[in-house]
């Protein structure tokens, strides 16, 4: 069991920023979305390759990468892993169109803090790298469903033993509202914003509303968190 502690999970600065990616389009798409975030054209740096993305790296500071999987000269991962290395205090996240189980848990195990879709819009791209600003990490809802499936698959017998000597569910502070229950049960499932939006009939907007208050009823920052703290409340099955 690792001795980590909550407390010692650390904000990430999002100025300056790094963005290695040679999509031309993609890389359009970042600089709208970190002007968002506040970090502006002139605290990018941008890089097309590993080989580039290593000499910025060399050569100055970052606050935090977005990294690429696939690049011509290499692969996202294998620069993660050297970032790990050399550079371990510039945390990656991976925003990738690659979504096979062995490329997401390499990028993980060399050192990613998160791992983001392209698919998904600017919008969802950008509330997920604020939350890294709070110390968050930013997985994907598609990702972060695998990964649980992934988890709960490893050791089932294990968490029968869990199952049956754990304490009764915690109550909360402040009650979920009903509404708030089965948005928190379609973030489990691996909904995303938009697709939520569209299976209760609402807004966007009104779906980030009750995330909001999900997050800051069960003191999260994340999706993963919030399932976990959902299930630890007895709020999922």
């Amino acid at each position: 069991m690792s001795n980590l502690q909550l407390e010692d999970i650390e904000a990430v600065s999002l100025s300056p920023a790094l963005v290695v990616e040679d999509d031309p389009a993609m890389r359009e798409r970042l600089a709208y979305v970190l002007s968002t975030l506040g970090c502006d054209e002139p605290q990018i740096a941008w890089a097309d390759s590993v080989t580039t993305a290593k000499e910025l790296l060399d050569a100055r500071s970052f606050g935090v990468a977005l990294v690429d999987i696939g690049l011509p000269d290499g692969s996202g991962v294998e620069l993660i892993g050297w970032m790990r290395a050399l550079h371990p205090k510039v945390p990656a996240v991976v925003v990738s169109a690659w979504r096979t189980e062995e490329v997401i848990f390499a990028a993980l195990r060399a050192g990613a803090i998160g791992y983001l879709l392209k698919e998904r819009d600017d919008l969802e791209l950008s509330i997920a790298l604020r939350s890294i600003e709070q110390g968050g990490a930013p997985i994907d809802p598609a990702i972060a469903r695998r990964i649980l499936g992934w988890l709960a698959a490893q050791q089932p017998s294990l968490s029968a033993v869990l199952a049956a000597d754990a304490p009764p569910p915690l109550p909360l502070p402040v009650a979920l509202t009903p509404r708030e229950r089965k948005i928190l049960e379609l973030v489990a499932q691996g909904l995303s914003n938009r697709d939520m939006a569209e299976s209760l009939s609402i807004s966007r907007l009104t779906v980030e509303c009750h995330t909001k208050n999900i997050y800051r009823k069960l003191a999260v920052t994340s999706r993963t968190e919030a399932v976990f703290q959902g299930r630890r409340h007895g709020l999922l099955r």
